[in-house]
């Protein structure tokens, strides 16, 4: 299994402190080194032992530091966490707010967009699928239709069929079963957007190059769209960037204010340790611009990408390290190879790579198209990613305890059982209903845009996977929308 560094999106993790990070490699000394610093903090409501208790966590990423490329925390394997079977299909787990930063049609950083998300629980029956295309061509995706007209999203009470290739044991293959899915649809940009919180067994092993070590706890995933699915057709898009700043708020209910269904139960009085392990995006030419947004990857650039027309004499979207005809006088050309994708979305804006050609294929996910990569296969010939491993203290209690472990009684309650051999094999209990978001509305219905127009849960808290090779479009953390540069990878 590679590593699936592709913008998944976001999430929160719980960690109060500044990351210390180990910078990309080689910067040119004419240049700002790369940065990545962000920081994270998180309070808990009730910190009663055994008290259902709701977290909000922030995140934050300062302008001008490279995007993450993975975040991935751990909620301790001595907190209660209620497996999704035992909660009711539907059920609002929790919400996300974030303020991103878009680069849109081609141009620079300039867009600022508030993203909001309502989560639901949804089904974990990883046999009755739905997928992302519009296969019924409804002009909706199929995750955002409701073909049986229950007020849910088919990605409630459906399991998304990309998260079963994303997500497979490195060594037998085997399709990982989370315990606990979150998810979310919202429109961006016109666009019906999928968020999801997957949360899994402690020492389950995401990825090689993520810690598993069963010690650390339940390590939790978000997804983005369908980011990471190895069936992914790249096509273009009207969002090219997904930049810095980035903040994000993530409310997780640790239980129903109405129904009293629970989600979350606090361990006995100790102090708690949430461990998280964080990534940030190459820089291959050491420019202090991650590849995903420098629009000369390869060669240190003149002006600054995230500001409108600065080292961008012609406005096409190439700096002038690498535009072999920026002139005000020789007109703009947004997509100077021809070849459907616009510069600044291109993963080869000087090599012809698109829906005609191997359509933005990259094989190392370094966001550097196969066709302009000297190294195609070697993700780290292009930059190395920023390493962050922070962690932070939770009291519960006095702070003082002797850390008793899940309490007995959420176990009855439906927790996961740290005894278990395997994850939950049935569908979350109750028959669905149509269920109402923060506002008190029924779900949305959300439709696509038509490709010719341009185109939280606590587990959220603590956990973030999302991926290099594109723009994202926001969300909390850092994960990707509609890719930039998401190279396919059969």
């Amino acid at each position: 299994m590679q590593v699936r560094l592709r913008p998944l999106l976001s999430g929160v993790a719980v960690a109060a402190a500044l990351m210390a990070v180990m910078l990309l490699g080689g910067a040119d000394s004419a240049h700002a080194a790369t940065t990545f610093n962000p920081t994270v903090s998180v309070a808990i409501e009730d910190p009663a032992p055994g008290a259902n208790s709701s977290f909000t966590a922030k995140l934050a990423i300062p302008n001008g530091d490279v995007n993450f490329a993975a975040f991935i925390a751990f909620i301790p394997q001595e907190w209660g966490v209620i497996t999704g079977d035992h909660i009711p299909l539907g059920a609002a787990v929790g919400q996300l707010d974030a303020q991103s930063v878009l680069g849109l049609a081609n141009g620079a950083c300039s867009t600022t967009l508030p993203v909001h998300f309502d989560m639901q629980n949804g089904s974990l029956d990883r046999s009755d699928t739905v997928e992302f295309a519009d296969t019924d061509d409804s002009n909706t995706a199929d995750y955002a239709d409701d073909l049986d007209g229950n007020g849910f999203f088919d990605a409630v009470d459906k399991y998304p069929a990309w998260l079963n290739r994303i997500f497979k044991d490195d060594v037998t293959g085997e399709v990982l079963q989370p315990i606990r899915r979150s998810i979310g649809i919202t429109p961006v940009a016109g666009i019906p957007v999928i968020l999801q919180f997957l949360i899994f067994a402690p020492g389950t092993q995401i990825d090689p190059a993520i810690p598993h070590d069963k010690a650390l706890g339940f390590p939790s995933v978000t997804v983005l769209q369908n980011i990471g699915d190895t069936e992914t057709t790249p096509a273009p898009s009207i969002i090219n960037d997904f930049c810095t700043p980035l903040d994000t708020v993530n409310i997780s209910n640790g239980k129903d204010a109405t129904t009293g269904d629970k989600f979350f139960v606090n361990p006995g009085d100790g102090t708690y340790k949430f461990n998280n392990f964080a990534l940030g995006q190459r820089d291959a030419d050491g420019d202090s611009y991650e590849n995903s947004l420098d629009t000369c990857a390869l060669k240190a650039n003149v002006g600054n990408p995230r500001i409108t027309g600065d080292g961008d004499v012609d406005s096409d979207g190439l700096d002038q390290a690498c535009d072999p005809n920026d002139s005000a006088a020789g007109g703009t050309n947004s997509d100077e190879d021809g070849d459907g994708y616009q510069n600044r979305q291109d993963n080869c804006p000087l090599d012809a790579n698109g829906e005609e050609q191997d359509n933005q294929k990259d094989d190392d996910q370094d966001t550097i198209g196969n066709a302009c990569d000297p190294a195609p296969t070697d993700a780290n010939a292009q930059g190395q990613y920023s390493v962050a491993t922070p962690s932070s203290e939770v009291v519960i209690g006095t702070g003082n305890g002797g850390k008793t472990g899940t309490p007995a009684d959420c176990l009855a309650d439906g927790c996961y059982d740290p005894n278990a051999t395997s994850g939950p094999t049935k569908t979350p209990g109750g028959s669905p209903t149509a269920s109402t978001g923060a506002s008190g509305s029924p779900t949305p219905k959300v439709t696509a845009v038509p490709p010719d127009d341009g185109g939280s849960d606590s587990g959220t808290i603590i956990a973030i996977v999302v991926g290099v090779a594109a723009a994202v479009i926001v969300i909390g953390g850092g994960a990707a929308l509609l890719m930039r540069r998401r190279g396919s990878t059969p």
